[in-house]
């Protein structure tokens, strides 16, 4: 068995996230690692939309991201920052992005693991974290716990200048061990870097001695801070062994002792004290430390700290009485008189109940923070995920408030409960401004510098916007605006005080708690999260219409749906998942003999501006004629019209303007106005030259011809619009041409004359002069870190300080623009600069080659002379290519059609993408990137133009060079390939069937056809609407392309509401005076290219937009039975994500799902949390067990219900229940309610013996509970078996038509942990026991069990075989035999594991199983009793092991879809089963078995992918998929890397890369191109469920 595992939907869950300037100078980014998936975004606009600009699959998962500025290297003199990754279990990679190649670079790679830093017996390694000086001078790396790697950046390489080394960003790092700061330093916690320091300053929270809850009263108060000083000079001095190092290896570093100075230290801190933010100007030096009761403020001169308690739990684990002593107890550090727990030091707001425990916080002023809870307790009060809470550090009497602070110090805090929730967090970003210094947050806090950037002191007002990032929920871009707090602000006004009133208003009412700023929140922007996935059921998708989809006579496919139990608590949802994009049928015709349609809009002055939007006429081109449709409120065929009827039609569209209507037609271009009647008829060639192909851009016109040659036509815009011929290209060569309109004012497709125009560089230079270099847009971030000292003498900062401190000079910088100020690629258009509206064409020769030309006299702009080679950037080339080297070079790909076309969400924010299609069905997508940089050339360009007459010019008018650079008409463009997962190349039957592939089935001739076929079809605004207020949806527009396998090229729009709610409301809370919350914005584009797949209605043959009164914002198509096909997209789905999604809102946590086919309803349990006390469910139990009669009362209830609670949050738990959903609304329509304390812990329908069908089986809901009432309480269980009956739906709600049917339920006394069905038997797992049951006469009867192991999580059969997986004891299979009934262990897997989800995995004769483990790993196991090494069957052998980088909560099997059906002969069934897999990071992967002989050739295929692929990040494919274990991992041969399991991920790639690397590849491993790809086809052939 030899499976093959790839990712088919990423990673959804935000686990790290920071801002900085990324892609550009003045660029305002948000990075976010979704585990191995870094993405790239843009906040745009004054109304700070996201936009994803990239996103990289990295062979490894982020465990920690931070920002950096490097002042010596080209992207940061420019203001641009790096990014520092972190990786398990000791790397850090720095990159930079490339803005010519959209991609990242990497700078430079710094691996730590070495065997003397490791620790041995340690299971659970810290990941590495990584943070960064504020002022961009070092770099630190935490890893395995107790070691720290400092990474020295350089400042200035002035004085390096005869250094090799000079080169590289950084000094050599090195490495030290905390215990040589203090012996005292063991376990570090959290550490950062202090701001405004003139050395680099770092503080370390640590744990000399570990404590845990269980053992408060023997050890508590175990966290201790302390302050360091690394001392840059003394390690940057030594650099030898380092100039030999490249950048791309790994760094050399020392392990040297150094003496760290201490600038201060505290200890006996709160032992669940988990992170420490450090704070700026006037606060700099100060930190506030984060635990899960309260937030401590420490600096230099205020230790023990100021703190502030949330909940009455702050205290009490310090005031616990002690044990008596005992010395295997060890060191007892307890301070008896804490100062930390006095109450002159801490401000009391116990009352709330609030837990801090996952919370994150922003500074949003220099002294007030934005807390965002992550969770905790319920019931009297207590915080729900999500609350926000604004927490200011009160300073002393002549401090100052705000952004008017004036000096240091913290009396006291006061906070304020908002009453709103958002999201549970995850990560904490504030966004950077645009000329700002860099700012960066990791997971636990947000550290930056700059706040003043974000204020205005003319208006006394700041807007900032911070990024909130959750792994179990949307992720929420929000904007915090503050006002100041004068009582004569209203809410919605802005008013302008002056600053010293401010100041005097906040120093007469600093002892008013009332008097507090107001904040007005607002959600700007979401990204959908999918994690994690709880559980997951797959079933039929709901039905929008009664047409039926029917994809051909010969393909067998069967459409599902998968459906995800994803969030938690208030945040729980469905998560529906498609691949496919379904439509919503609205009409269908039957129309067989069409093969092309067109839909035309034109402007009727007779008509109103909303009629004008409608599409007037849908123009249907046949063999032999052409229809023509009216769309009114009807379709009606026109015949008295100027329309061309008697042939057949090669392109129809709207022209200038949409104010005339233009119809090609073999043999001429016909204009017509809006009624359709004919205003000219220009003729084109004669009986033996006809038109093939047209592209149209308004008023121009490319006609290409049968024999090769070019027509260009142009329609006069005057009152007369006639058509008149400007340029006829003879010999053109050209097989494909698409025209392009660059808008006047437009960034995209610019020239070297209009990018060296914006940048303020001189055009009027010779070329012997060198060209003035551009200045760097706000470098001032290298700067103001160089020049802090100054500042501070500038000031006239005399205290003591100044010798720890930079000064308040190194924070007041000029203020940035305000966020409301859009900034695109680094810079802004000048206003002086007019860019113009220019026409392109885009020429495909025969010979391989793409030029773009500029219209009207075909000048030449842009070469490519080997574009057929597909390569993943295309530059423009000057060279003249020999017909030599023509020959010479290997032929590319056969390409019979390209399309250039502008999408995006809005005018302002369009990309160009350049499309083709091959002749094999392949869609290639590049987008086009302008170039800042323009790099300097020489060579003269060449024209490749030609007159009309045919001659060539020997130069054109504009070819001179200036200064070295390009020649300025000429783009300062490069095109970068887009990658995507469609593959639409049809399989190449082989009539070998020994699956050596050796003998291709050649092809049956296509016929050709008269004129070409448009298989790109674009469209502009395609979208619907629905919910509750008629506005959930969005637009999209991109491009459709038809065929066998067709498939959606979009990308959103927005336009209509957003789903998302925004801030909420808690219930039974008040929004407090000062907090204002604006409405949350509606939906946005992404603008990040989708490309989703559309199979579910067989081949399209043509397909065009259609927007009129019955079918709004829709298209039509028609497919290969020739139905024509008025269609909506749903407006429940969301298309601007990798697969089309439907999140559906619950507002309680599901936890488990199944499908039941025969209702075609879904079952799901969810809870409500609500708190668990324990004396109650005692008292609970003791009823339940018959010790208490009811009406009697436990003493310790009594006891318990006199106590004072106030301040204190419990332990929550959920109150279950059973709910049954229709598909087709998302509704409830029953629900049955569990008892208290009752938990559902697997939920499955069964196939169960039964005498009620012919069949001998029928379907019931299987459900097993568990009653946890503590852990002194033995835990039990019951089994609930339902029927789901058909009832008299409700008169108002036709989906109402199910109800549950409760036939059994036996109490069990262990929890029923797992069951499944078995041949018509129900096995449950009881406790540590198996049990086998029949189920007669509505009651379940045992006749088999098992003892198993600790705890059975999962339960799947395949006919007389069970396999079941433990978490601890790994996997077990078993088989029962029914007569007599026996149950037996037929083998194990002797090493432990933590299981999560496993499945069977059948190939033909061949059985294994797959399973997940905690350790993100996939182990595939066999049963082989023949082999020596299974001990007579015992031990199941692991014959596949692989790191998947993520953990599979749930896999499902699924049979393979039969391949088409044969003209002749019966079907052929698969005999292959796949497995889908869910996994806690939101994402769904692939496992597919494939044969011995594929397996062999894709490994060979892997191996080379592997050495010629450039790593992102410069990590290794290879050594990212090798298995990785708690403990030592055993010592295998063979080369690392995954064991028997093909990579899919990576070898999916072979389908992108350039074609001469393709075919190299082919050749090393003795095959070709077309039998690689033939194998990927045939493993994913069959898995088109979705």
């Amino acid at each position: 068995m030899y499976p093959l595992t790839t990712s088919v939907h990423g990673p959804t869950s935000i686990e790290h996230s920071v801002s900085c300037s990324f892609t550009g100078p003045e660029v305002r980014n948000v990075v976010v690692c979704r585990a191995s998936l870094l993405q790239v975004y843009e906040v745009v606009g004054s109304k700070a939309t996201l936009q994803l600009i990239s996103e990289f699959k990295l062979s490894g998962v982020v465990s920690s991201i931070a920002s950096v500025l490097l002042p010596t290297t080209k992207n940061g003199r420019k203001g641009i920052d790096a990014l520092l990754l972190a990786f398990n279990d000791a790397k850090m990679s720095l990159v930079e992005y490339s803005q010519a190649t959209a991609s990242i670079v990497t700078v430079s790679i710094h691996y730590f693991e070495r065997e003397e830093f490791k620790k041995e017996l340690i299971l659970e390694k810290s990941p590495p974290v990584i943070r960064v000086d504020p002022q961009s001078r070092c770099a630190a790396l935490s890893f395995y716990g107790d070691r720290v790697a400092i990474l020295p950046f350089k400042q200035d390489v002035s004085s390096d200048a005869d250094d090799p080394a000079s080169k590289y960003p950084f000094h050599p790092s090195y490495v030290f061990k905390v215990t040589d700061i203090d012996p005292k330093v063991r376990l570090v916690v959290d550490f950062c870097f202090l701001h405004d320091f003139i050395e680099p300053t770092m503080a370390i929270l640590f744990e000399t001695y570990q404590s845990w809850t269980g053992r408060l009263a023997a050890r508590s108060d175990t966290k201790s801070l302390l302050v360091v000083s690394l001392d840059s000079s003394s390690h940057t001095a030594s650099k030898a062994s380092s100039t030999s190092t490249p950048a791309t290896s790994t760094s050399i570093y020392s392990t040297r002792k150094t003496a760290f100075p201490i600038l201060y230290q505290t200890a006996h801190l709160p032992y669940n004290s988990t992170s420490i933010h450090p704070l700026q100007s006037p606060l700099n030096g100060g930190l506030l430390i984060h635990s899960t009761n309260a937030l401590i403020y420490v600096d230099q001169t205020c230790l023990p700290g100021i703190a502030v308690a949330f909940n009455s739990f702050y205290g009490r684990e310090h005031n616990l009485p002690a044990p008596p002593p005992a010395d295997s107890l060890g060191p007892t550090p307890i301070l008896k008189d804490n100062l930390l727990y006095h109450s002159t030091n801490v401000t009391d707001y116990k009352a709330w109940g609030c837990s801090l425990e996952g919370a994150q916080l922003a500074f949003i002023n220099p002294d007030t923070c934005l807390v965002v809870l992550g969770g905790g307790g319920v019931g009297h009060g207590a915080a729900t995920g999500g609350e926000c809470l604004v927490v200011e550090l009160v300073g002393h009497d002549d401090a100052g408030r705000g952004w008017l602070r004036r000096n240091g110090g913290v009396k006291r805090f006061r906070a304020v409960r908002c009453g709103i929730r958002g999201t549970v967090p995850g990560c904490m970003s504030r966004i950077v401004g645009g000329s700002c210094s860099s700012l960066s947050s990791s997971a636990s806090s947000a550290k930056g510098g700059g706040l003043k950037d974000y204020f205005d002191e003319g208006e006394g007002v700041s807007d900032m916007l911070l990024f909130l990032g959750s792994r179990v929920s949307d992720s929420l871009l929000i904007r915090v605006r503050e006002y100041p707090g004068v009582g004569a602000l209203v809410v919605g006004t802005v008013g302008k005080v002056s600053a010293a009133a401010a100041v005097t208003a906040m120093d007469e009412d600093d002892d008013d708690d009332d008097d507090f700023p107001r904040f007005y929140l607002k959600v700007c922007d979401t990204l959908l999260g999918l994690g994690p996935i709880r559980d997951m059921a797959v079933g039929e998708p709901a039905k929008y219409s009664d047409d039926a989809f029917t994809p051909g006579d010969t393909v067998l496919r069967r459409d599902l749906e998968a459906v995800c139990c994803v969030g938690q608590e208030a945040y729980g949802a469905l998560g529906v998942l498609s691949q496919n994009v379904r439509p919503k049928i609205l009409t269908t015709v039957e129309l067989a003999e069409i093969k092309e349609t067109w839909s035309v809009k034109c402007f009727d002055p007779n008509a109103s501006e909303a009629d004008n939007e409608f599409h007037k006429f849908l123009i249907m081109s046949k063999e032999f004629g052409t229809t023509v449709l009216k769309t009114g409120d009807e379709l009606q065929e026109i015949s008295d019209s100027g329309f061309y009827t008697a042939g057949p039609t090669v392109f129809a569209t709207s022209v200038l303007k949409d104010t005339a209507i233009m119809q090609v037609q073999p043999n001429g271009v016909l204009l017509l106005d809006y009624e359709g009647k004919l205003v000219q008829n220009l003729a084109i060639g004669d009986d033996n030259t006809w038109v093939v192909s047209c592209s149209v851009s308004d008023a121009y016109v490319v006609l290409l011809l049968n024999i090769g040659d070019l027509v260009l036509l142009h329609a006069d815009e005057a009152e007369e619009r006639k058509l008149s011929i400007l340029l006829e290209k003879k010999d053109a060569a050209i097989t494909s041409a698409s025209l392009f309109c660059r808008p006047a004012g437009s960034l995209n497709l610019q020239t070297v004359a209009n990018v060296l125009t914006r940048q303020g560089k001189s055009l009027n230079f010779t070329n012997d002069d060198e060209a003035p270099l551009a200045s760097s847009p706000t470098n001032n971030k290298r700067k103001r870190a160089d020049s802090i000292d100054q500042d501070s003498k500038a000031n006239g900062d005399d205290d003591d300080d100044d010798d720890l401190y930079g000064g308040a000079g190194a924070s007041t910088s000029k203020p940035i623009q305000p966020v409301e100020v859009e900034q695109r690629n680094g810079t802004e258009q000048d206003t002086n600069t007019v860019i113009k509206e220019e026409i392109y064409c885009f020429a495909y020769k025969d010979n391989g080659s793409l030029d773009v030309l500029q219209l009207p006299d075909l000048t030449p702009v842009f070469s490519v002379p080997f574009f057929s080679h597909l390569s993943s950037t295309i530059y423009d080339t000057f060279d003249e290519v020999s017909e030599e080297d023509r020959r010479k070079s290997e032929p590319g790909a056969d390409i019979n059609e390209i399309l250039v076309v502008s999408l995006g969400p809005d005018s302002e924010s369009q990309d160009v993408y350049l499309m083709a299609r091959t002749e094999t069905g392949d869609l290639i997508i590049y987008k086009a990137i302008t170039h800042e940089d323009v790099t300097p050339r020489v060579q003269p360009a060449r024209n490749l133009s030609t007159s009309a007459d045919g001659q060539t010019p020997t130069t054109p008018a504009n070819t001179t060079t200036h200064g070295g650079f390009p020649p300025i008409h000429r783009l300062a463009v490069s095109f970068v390939r887009v990658y995507h997962s469609h593959v639409s190349r049809d399989p190449v039957t082989y009539s070998d069937g020994d699956g050596d592939k050796l003998k291709p089935v050649p092809k049956a001739p296509v016929r050709p056809s008269f004129v070409k076929r448009d298989y790109l079809r674009p469209f502009n605004q395609i979208g619907s609407f629905g919910g509750a207020d008629g506005k959930t949806g969005s637009f999209y527009c991109g491009v459709f392309m038809t065929g066998k396998y067709p498939c959606w090229i979009m990308t959103g729009r927005g336009g209509g509401s957003s789903s998302v709610t925004g801030f909420e409301v808690i219930d039974g809370m008040d929004v407090p005076k000062g907090i204002d919350i604006e409405e949350a914005a509606g939906c946005t584009g992404k603008r990040f290219l989708r490309v989703h797949p559309c199979l579910v209605d067989g081949n399209i043959k043509t397909f065009a937009e259609l927007h009129n009164v019955n079918v709004p914002f829709g298209f039509v198509y028609v497919n290969e039975k020739g139905l024509l096909r008025l269609c909506q997209l749903p407006w429940q789905f969301n298309y601007d994500l990798e697969w089309p999604m439907c999140k559906v809102s619950l507002r309680r946590a599901p936890h488990k799902i199944t499908y039941h086919f025969e209702s075609e309803t879904y079952i799901m349990a969810a809870s409500t949390p609500f708190p668990f006390n324990l004396s109650k469910a005692q008292q609970a139990a003791a009823l339940a067990a018959g010790v208490l009669d009811q009406g009697e009362e436990l003493e310790i209830v009594s006891e318990k219900a006199k106590e004072d609670r106030t301040g204190l949050y419990f332990a929550s738990t959920g109150a279950y229940s059973l709910e049954l959903i229709s598909p087709i609304t998302w509704e409830t329509v029953d629900r049955f309610q569990l008892d208290e304390f009752e938990q559902v812990l697997c939920c499955q329908v069964v196939s169960l013996d039964s005498k009620q069908t012919t069949t001998g089986k029928k379907l019931f809901l299987a459900v097993g509970t568990g009653m946890c009432r503590g852990e002194d309480l033995t835990a039990r269980g019951r089994i609930l078996v339902f029927e789901i009956i058909d009832v008299v739906p409700e008169i108002d709600n036709p989906q109402t038509c199910h109800k549950f049917k409760l036939l059994h339920k036996a109490e069990e006394k262990s929890p029923i942990t797992a069951l499944c069905g078995l041949n018509g038997y129900l096995v449950c797992a009881i406790g540590s026991r198996m049990i086998i049951h029949t189920f007669e006469d509505d009651t379940l009867n045992g006749i088999a069990f098992l003892d198993t192991n600790i705890y059975v999580n999962n339960l799947t059969s395949v006919k007389n075989t069970i396999v079941l997986s433990d978490v601890v004891k790994g996997m077990w299979f078993c088989g029962f035999q029914e007569d007599p009934p026996k149950l037996k262990m037929l083998g194990k897997d002797f090493n432990p594991m933590m299981a999560y989800g496993c499945e069977y995995i059948v190939d033909d004769d061949m059985m294994s199983f797959i399973v997940s483990d905690h350790d993100k790993n996939m182990h595939v196991l066999q049963y082989l009793p023949e082999s020596f090494q299974s001990y007579e069957g015992q031990k199941l052998i692991h014959k596949g092991e692989m790191h998947l980088g993520t953990r599979v909560q749930k896999y499902i099997r699924l049979r393979k879809l039969p391949p088409p059906k044969p003209k002749f002969g019966p079907i052929q069934f698969s005999k292959q089963y796949f497995c889908v897999g869910g996994t806690l990071d939101g994402g769904l992967n692939f496992t597919i078995p494939c044969s011995e002989k594929l397996y062999k050739r894709l490994y060979a295929v892997y191996s080379r992918l592997v050495n010629n692929l450039q790593p992102l990040a410069g990590l290794n494919p290879r050594g990212y998929r090798q298995i990785q274990t708690r403990n030592k991992p055993v010592i295998s041969s063979g080369p690392p890397g995954p064991k028997s399991i093909l990579d899919g991920d990576l070898l999916f790639q072979y389908l992108w890369i350039p074609v001469p690397l393709q075919k190299d590849i082919a050749k090393g491993v003795g095959s070709t191109v077309e039998r690689i790809i033939d194998d990927l086809l045939e493993v994913m052939s069959g898995t088109e469920y979705f």
